[in-house]
């Protein structure tokens, strides 16, 4: 079943029935202990009237010919006593058992007594009782009275109780359906609210999930507008690269155009170099620009210590000439909620810089902001550092702080983007190394 309503009804009708079922039960069985335990006192008092008009008669008892319970006078009435003696031989029956063609003869010592239901054939069932009861100055004489009563009327109030519980357990079942599809109604509107929102964004009326979510569901409304926001930033970042990389191009094929080679051939080809190796940067500045992420991610934490060795050990292999101490800080595991490819990016460029402008000692300082979603980046060096104006120049793209250095001038750049993609800051500061500190929020 593909419906979540339809699971939920499901569910919750089959626990209804069980509890029905078993509450019925419960009733049912708790309704007919309480009737038995009522005959049972009713048959016990029948009992006792039988001792107060009972008379010994040498080994035998003496009844008078019309008893106090008239029912025991009358045939067929249902209600029937009986005495039996010891090897339980019945020595008296009341007028009411003459039809019957047998009685329960089992004797019972004193104070025992039996009860249950008999069957007694080609009549019926009675409820039972029978006592053991002695007589005499030495209790010598042993006998065993006992008091019958048709089932009939008990088994009928079993049904008529059976049969108004099952009404009212019925009638109380649809009110709890009815209920139950009331509360499921009220309770998955938010879900049919949400599938509304995507229709209507579907058909173009919205471009993100509008409405007032109950709070189970705000984490999910709120990636998928974050995944919306995100797939709509890209797109815009594409269209924005392509635009950026044909205003770029056009600078340097202009020049490419007015190259002279008949003149100054020299000249020319150098100006050629220049312009390729121009667009190069170029290109590879707006492709790197163009795969960063979106500016947050819906994803778990990426746990950033792994990445940052990884980093380290490759540019120790690319600086291997030039040895440098590496002091390495990271806070309680700390994560990077965003793309791995950016913060591989971010930490890669930074290290790099930090490789290539120091004098052999770096400082990597890594943690989780309080509120556990932002991650704060320092790199420091001890090499000639970065003052105010030289970091505005190198931030550009295609700029590098030192020219004998080899590289494209792209990489602090890319740093910049990436940083403003995930709204964050980037700052330099002078490092108690000697040289400059890179900050980085994202």
């Amino acid at each position: 079943m593909h419906s979540l309503k339809g699971r939920l009804s499901l569910l919750t009708t089959a626990v209804l029935v069980v509890f029905l079922l078993l509450i019925s039960g419960v009733l049912e069985h708790a309704f007919r202990t309480s009737l038995d335990a009522a005959k049972q006192r009713e048959l016990q008092l029948h009992i006792y009237t039988l001792l107060v008009v009972a008379e010994p008669d040498g080994d035998s008892l003496r009844f008078p010919p019309v008893l106090p319970e008239q029912r025991f006078n009358q045939p067929d009435s249902g209600l029937i006593g009986a005495v039996t003696d010891a090897r339980g031989r019945v020595i008296w029956r009341s007028e009411s058992a003459l039809t019957l063609p047998q009685l329960p003869t089992h004797p019972l010592p004193q104070g025992r007594e039996a009860f249950g239901t008999v069957a007694i054939p080609g009549v019926g069932d009675y409820m039972s009782l029978r006592q053991g009861i002695a007589w005499g100055l030495d209790n010598e004489l042993q006998f065993t009275f006992v008091v019958l009563e048709d089932a009939e009327p008990l088994r009928a109030q079993v049904a008529q109780f059976r049969a108004t519980l099952w009404r009212w357990l019925g009638l109380g079942a649809l009110l709890l359906i009815l209920s139950q599809w009331l509360v499921l109604r009220w309770g998955l509107a938010p879900l049919r609210q949400v599938a509304m929102s995507l229709k209507e964004m579907q058909q173009g009326g919205s471009d993100r999930l509008e409405g007032r979510f109950p709070r189970e569901l705000k984490p999910l409304t709120d990636n998928l507008n974050l995944l919306i926001e995100n797939e709509r930033r890209q797109r815009e970042k594409t269209r924005h690269t392509l635009a950026d990389l044909a205003h770029s191009l056009k600078t340097p094929l202009a020049v490419l155009k007015g190259l002279n080679f008949t003149s100054d051939h020299r000249a020319a080809y150098r100006a050629l170099i220049e312009q390729v190796q121009r667009m190069d940067s170029i290109i590879s500045y707006q492709l790197q620009r163009a795969v960063t992420s979106s500016p947050k991610s819906i994803l778990r934490g990426v746990p950033v210590a792994p990445i940052l060795q990884k980093i380290l050990d490759a540019l120790e292999k690319v600086y291997r000439a030039s040895p440098v101490e590496v002091e390495v800080q990271c806070e309680n595991e700390p994560l990077f909620y965003g793309d791995e490819g950016d913060l591989m990016e971010l930490l890669g460029n930074l290290l790099d810089n930090a490789h290539k402008y120091g004098n052999g000692r770096i400082r990597v300082h890594i943690a989780n902001g309080e509120d556990g979603r932002r991650l704060h980046v320092q790199v420091a060096d001890n090499g000639p550092g970065i003052d105010t104006d030289a970091w505005q120049s190198i931030t550009r793209r295609g700029v590098r702080a030192d020219q004998q250095q080899p590289g494209q001038g792209i990489g602090l750049a890319v740093v910049v983007d990436i940083v403003s993609s995930y709204e964050g800051e980037i700052e330099v500061s002078a490092s108690d190394l000697g040289g400059a500190k890179i900050s980085v929020t994202v």
